[in-house]
């Protein structure tokens, strides 16, 4: 479940289940994601974060120039909720993964080979065969 300071119910979506084992580790501290950087918009389960190094706060992932890590950022890790977010409130994520076994073809387009070899080997992606 993540959090903002707005009040609110919002209906269920997604539904997805990205774990392919049941040994998981959460980021100990939760994360908050930057609304004005993200922006009014949807993010499924299984998203890619990373921290602005200047902020503090996480942005959804992308890669750098020429597919290279992007600079100013660290702590890499994947959503494990769907989150809804408004552009204006920052939302406070406590399902973070930080080390996990995810089945690949579960993810959004947006995990990079770039976001795979900076998270490996603490998340492993997995191909269902």
């Amino acid at each position: 479940m993540s959090y903002t300071l707005k009040h609110g119910r919002t209906e269920f979506r997604g539904g997805i289940n990205i774990l392919a084992s049941r040994h998981l580790q959460w980021t100990e501290h939760g994360i908050t994601l930057d609304a004005e950087k993200t922006g009014k918009t949807y993010l499924p389960v299984g998203t890619p974060v990373a921290r602005n190094l200047e902020t503090g706060k996480y942005e959804v992932y992308a890669d750098g120039e020429d597919g290279a890590a992007p600079e100013g950022y660290d702590d890499f890790a994947l959503l494990n909720i769907d989150v809804e977010v408004d552009g204006e409130n920052d939302v406070i994520i406590g399902e973070v993964l930080i080390r996990a076994s995810v089945y690949e073809a579960k993810l959004p387009d947006t995990v990079t080979e770039t976001f795979k070899k900076l998270t490996s080997p603490l998340i492993r992606y997995v191909k269902h065969v």
